[in-house]
């Protein structure tokens, strides 16, 4: 029996060997993942690991939650000793992968026959792969539309209609969402001075949400981005007129003193504009709030903010790596991400469930709004996206703070964009 006895442990060992995960004798593999975000999202990270460490017990998980994320990650990258999994927003993606920093994920994906890549939004698994070959160089862990997170007791008080049934009536326009703020904005002990804002915003950073509402077709491909038109200028405008003009909003010396977010939490501003990862922020607040779809104009349109996960291509445990990440970014992964109003999850199968539906159900929130069928994007970036980036955002300053307008500095950051383009 001796021929027999070796022939079953030899197969439990190759079977040891072929199988994902596991290694011989028990043996555990130590990897890192590495993100972004405050404690309460490590924390629930933490509550992932632990549902993946039920599958996969001999691989464990250590995180790296930096101050300073993309420095630190480019420093590690650049010294040898990278994560083996980080975050990766898509338009960051551009550079770290012309890099040369980013593991091929698609002979990893080819060998996982219940990846089902179908099962992913349109368009997110795209923004991930490289524009020739199609191969894949990370997967998306979720995304996000931004949506109006507002104060219900406000309205209420306010006798107005809540943002949702305004879109509903087909009332909810930005110019009808400038209104409904002039009537939430309050001097509440009457010195003259604004107490309660009707909407806070982190608008210096996040203008790129009002544009294409306003009918800007601004990324026309990776190496062509315009944004002297008229339809630019005017969405600049009404986002910077919202402060300057109409006094609805916090203007950049109110916001360097307390973030949009403290506005809205400290119920300083009735309304706020932000993606889903606000709410693991939001749902312990004293208050009741809900969301609602971003105000419209020329077209229906929400921005999408995309993150995924990458491996590292000098990681020593890629196989393990992929592991984690496959699990995170599968069903199981995902119904914890919609659990725990973190993000709205990428595959398709868990947004559209109960998981996400109901998600939360304490707060009685629309969830299901994140999910409307409004323009998202642009998902596909552009070249030199953090130069172009950069020159945007210098060059409209003086538009915040009121020194000019936006027509007379978009001249100027055209052109500073086409000389930035032209380089490739």
């Amino acid at each position: 029996m001796d021929w027999f006895r070796k022939l079953i442990v030899g197969t439990i060992l190759a079977t040891m060997v072929l199988l994902p995960g596991l290694t011989l004798y028990g043996e555990q593999v130590t990897i890192s993942l590495m993100m972004w975000g405050g404690a309460v999202e490590e924390q629930e990270v933490r509550g992932y690991l632990a549902a993946f460490n039920e599958v996969y017990p001999d691989i464990q998980v250590e995180i790296i939650r930096p101050a300073d994320y993309w420095p630190k990650l480019m420093s590690m990258i650049a010294a040898g000793t990278p994560p083996d999994v980080f975050y990766m927003g898509f338009p960051e993606f551009v550079t770290y992968h012309e890099l040369g920093a980013l593991l091929d994920l698609q002979p990893f994906v080819d060998a996982t026959p219940d990846f089902n890549a179908i099962d992913f939004f349109p368009g997110t698994l795209d923004a991930f792969r490289d524009r020739e070959t199609g191969h894949l160089y990370g997967v998306p862990k979720d995304w996000s539309t931004y949506v109006v997170y507002y104060n219900v007791a406000m309205f209420e008080e306010a006798g107005l209609p809540t943002p949702n049934e305004l879109f509903g009536y087909g009332q909810w326009s930005w110019y009808d969402f400038l209104e409904v703020a002039k009537a939430l904005t309050q001097d509440t002990d009457g010195d003259g001075q604004v107490d309660v804002y009707g909407f806070a915003y982190n608008f210096p950073g996040r203008w790129k949400l009002l544009p294409p509402a306003f009918g800007a077709d601004w990324v026309q491909a990776p190496d062509k981005v315009v944004v002297d038109t008229p339809e630019f200028a005017e969405a600049i405008q009404f986002l910077a007129d919202l402060a300057l003009v109409h006094g609805v909003m916090p203007g950049v010396t109110e916001l360097a003193e307390m973030s949009a977010p403290d506005w809205f939490a400290n119920q300083k501003a009735a309304m706020f504009i932000v993606g889903r990862w606000m709410t693991m922020k939001f749902k312990t607040l004293p208050f009741e709030w809900d969301i609602a779809p971003v105000p419209y104009y020329r077209d229906l349109y929400t921005w999408v903010d995309l993150v995924a996960y990458c491996v590292a291509r000098d990681s020593q445990n890629p196989e393990a790596a992929w592991n984690l990440v496959n699990f995170l970014t599968g069903p199981q992964g995902q119904e914890l991400v919609a659990q725990a109003g973190h993000a709205i999850p990428t595959r398709m199968s868990v947004a559209h469930s109960p998981a996400f539906i109901e998600a939360l159900p304490e707060l009685g929130i629309h969830n299901s709004v994140h999910l409307l069928p409004i323009t998202t994007g642009p998902i596909t970036v552009f070249n030199h996206w953090g130069e172009v980036w950069t020159a945007i955002n210098r060059g409209l300053e003086p538009v915040w703070t009121g020194e000019k307008t936006a027509a007379e500095v978009l001249p100027e950051i055209q052109a500073e964009i086409d000389r930035i383009l032209a380089e490739d």
